[in-house]
């Protein structure tokens, strides 16, 4: 019986496996290396995204003022990150904004991995977000305190280009599988 891999508590915090350091530069690393002949689907998609989620904001923009005068981002407070932030999410936003790059690798820098916080990507720690509301991650455009039965189908339009992304990410390295998503007419 082969025994896990032991963690080093002298190993530095970018090499711990479970962080979201670890994922973030996951995703920046597939960005960098994205074959050129497949970056155009990539920047596709990330736009179809990021409609999507201008979309949701429009049909929502009720409950998120509710959100931001009421809660007080009381969402953005007391969170696992990794549970929130995963590689498709930081694909999405270093592919669509390559310019945050440095901000958010320096936001990760204070992540403690091993409890609950506040998000990280809150500016001085309090807000407002650092991504603009179109360039959100996928648990934080589509989570709401209150009734969203109004809004489920701009959800779920969000949530399947996010898993759209996810699925295109996982298989990268199948040129085969890209060409039949994209002759099929799928994305």
């Amino acid at each position: 019986m082969r025994r896990p891999p032991r963690v080093r508590s002298g190993q530095p915090p970018a090499k711990r496996k479970m962080s979201l350091l670890h994922s973030y530069h996951q995703s920046a690393k597939i960005v960098r290396q994205w074959p050129s002949g497949r970056r155009l689907l990539l920047a596709q998609l990330c736009q179809r995204i990021q409609d999507s989620e201008r979309k949701l904001n429009a049909a929502a923009a009720l409950r998120l003022e509710g959100c931001l005068k009421e809660c007080e981002g009381l969402c953005c407070r007391n969170l696992q990150l990794d549970a929130v932030f995963g590689i498709p999410d930081f694909v999405y936003i270093l592919a669509s904004t390559p310019a945050l790059d440095a901000e958010i690798e320096g936001c990760i820098r204070h992540e403690d991995p091993f409890f609950t916080s506040n998000c990280l990507f809150l500016e001085r720690g309090v807000g407002p977000c650092i991504f603009p509301p179109d360039l959100r991650p996928e648990v934080c455009i589509t989570s709401f305190c209150r009734g969203d039965d109004a809004i489920k189908a701009e959800i779920r339009r969000v949530k399947i280009d996010f898993w759209k992304l996810g699925v295109f990410v996982r298989f990268r390295k199948a040129p085969l599988f890209h060409r039949l998503l994209v002759k099929t007419g799928c994305w």
